[in-house]
């Protein structure tokens, strides 16, 4: 590119699959994120050469740790890295925690609750039991609800990151729980069993995996789980040590309904996106290595339906084989909607699409493709001019950027219109970070676009050409850019080291 010319046209040009590992620690406990560690960094001295892979934590938000590569030393410095790895993230309580509640609750069913100083719960007429049953079933679904909203967010980030490389991307997911399914289940009568409260949002993100060609590898992080109702040996506890272990014994059932019910979720996500879940896996390494090695193989094929009605019902999909026996791994189904009016539908109001895509670990989208050159402004506004951005303000000495955008014409939704112009609804957005990732200004510009026959001849010859300012301190600064097409519901995003722009070199 010329001096100062940038773009987020997609580096990698292969039709070869990509493989994502999705470290999740807002789903996992502290100890199997431990494990889960120890068992990447065994797998990464070992990785077959020319293995491409990324590296994303999800922990309260989506993050990218390492871009796309083939180079295991970078892998290994990122995942032995302390940013690799959160201890708590807030939202998930832990299994301790959880154990010492039910164990509370245990007590006072015991009626022992009397031994407690200062409870007066049987005084007040309040029965205590029922009121924490109450309250770990209320923080229970909260959580819940909580974890699932994050995930399928962060599920759509990676869907738009890797919608704009070509092939095959295997999402190697890393959980301790799996909170919710994306897809529906096409095996079931009623595919939509128990999908009801996040249906807009399942339906935007099973989309957007679909047109990003995503497969999801959902891997117990626990590892190889067992029955503790029996002995090491495989024999049954002993009558009288079950007797005084009852409640524990009721629990650990409980522990593998549990279990069973999240493994029956693994199954449908990696049944939905032509993926395959793994648990009770007594090496993760070995499982990672053959989810590479399986992923990298692969058929692409197409099909035009014979019911070519869009009436946004869910379509199964079904493949045999005719003269061999084999297991097929393939995507179960779709949505029939038009794309745009399907990812439309599920954004919350009053949440602006593009700003979930700008922050500053995320990676570079390009649905939509385009070129920003980016200068300090010549000449530079007097020190007591009015600040460009929200941050109005921004003290000490500041420079103002221009920012040109050259954004691919074929990326956007521009419906011609009866006069012959060509009509558009775009956002732009600049948002500048300091060293550490905290904002320091910001920009947006929604609007429409309206182009004669002639600007729109030109357009598709240079691109649509925007203009953007904005100010920013004298000091090292991280410009994330942006643009998003309202019509298509598509993304593009750019992010650059002003200290680049200005000549200087990045530290």
């Amino acid at each position: 590119m010329p001096p100062h010319v940038y773009t987020n046209y997609p580096r990698m040009q292969t039709a070869d699959s990509i493989n994502v590992v999705l470290l999740d620690s807002l789903n996992t406990d502290t100890r199997d994120q431990t494990y889960v560690h120890w068992q990447m960094m065994k797998f990464l001295r070992t990785i077959p050469p020319g293995t491409r892979v990324a590296i994303f934590t999800l922990s309260s938000r989506l993050r990218m740790l390492q871009a796309v590569t083939t180079d295991p030393s970078d892998l290994l410095a990122i995942v032995n890295s302390p940013q690799a790895w959160t201890r708590s993230s807030g939202v998930l309580t832990s299994g301790e925690e959880a154990e010492e509640l039910h164990h509370f609750i245990g007590f006072l069913e015991g009626g022992e609750a009397s031994t407690l100083p200062g409870l007066s719960f049987a005084q007040q007429g309040v029965d205590p039991i029922n009121v924490l049953k109450e309250f770990l079933t209320e923080a229970e679904t909260f959580q819940t609800e909580t974890r699932a909203e994050i995930t399928l967010q962060a599920f759509q980030q990676l869907a738009r990151y890797l919608g704009g490389v070509p092939g095959r991307k295997n999402v190697i997911w890393f959980s301790g729980s799996f909170p919710t399914a994306i897809f529906p289940n096409g095996d079931l009568a009623n595919p939509f069993v128990g999908l009801a409260d996040f249906q807009s949002q399942l339906r935007k993100t099973a989309d957007l995996l679909s047109a990003g060609q995503v497969a999801l590898y959902p891997i117990a992080a626990q590892g190889l789980a067992t029955d503790a109702v029996y002995q090491a040996n495989g024999e049954e506890i002993g009558t009288g040590a079950r007797e005084v272990i009852q409640d524990q014994v009721e629990q650990m059932r409980a522990g593998q309904q549990n279990r069973n019910w999240n493994y029956a979720t693994m199954d449908d996500l990696a049944k939905g996106t032509g993926g395959k879940a793994y648990y009770d896996a007594n090496g993760l390494s070995e499982v990672l290595g053959r989810v590479i090695y399986n992923g990298a193989r692969y058929y692409s094929l197409t099909y035009a339906p014979s019911n070519a009605r869009m009436d946004g019902k869910y379509r199964r999909i079904q493949v045999r084989l005719i003269k061999m026996k084999a297991t097929l791994a393939y995507r179960r189904g779709y949505y029939a909607d038009e794309l745009g009016t399907a990812l439309a539908a599920g954004q919350k109001p009053n949440t602006d699409p593009l700003l979930m895509l700008m922050e500053r670990n995320l990676p570079d989208y390009s649905q939509i493709l385009y070129k920003i050159k980016v200068v300090p402004s010549d000449p530079q506004p007097p020190p007591d001019a009015p600040r460009i951005g929200s941050n109005t303000d921004l003290k000490g000495p500041f420079t103002r950027y221009s920012v040109d955008f050259a954004i691919a014409p074929q990326d956007l939704k521009l419906d011609p219109a009866p006069d012959g112009r060509r009509l558009g609804n775009i956002e732009i957005v600049l948002l500048a970070y300091d060293r550490e990732g905290k904002p320091l200004n910001l920009v947006v510009t929604k609007g429409d676009v309206s182009l004669d026959a002639k600007l729109w001849a030109n357009v598709q010859h240079v691109g649509l050409q925007i203009h953007k300012e904005i100010d920013v301190p004298k000091e090292y600064v991280y410009l994330r850019t942006g643009i998003y097409d309202f019509k298509s519901s598509t993304a593009g995003t750019l992010g650059i080291p002003l200290a680049d722009a200005m000549g200087a070199v990045a530290k």
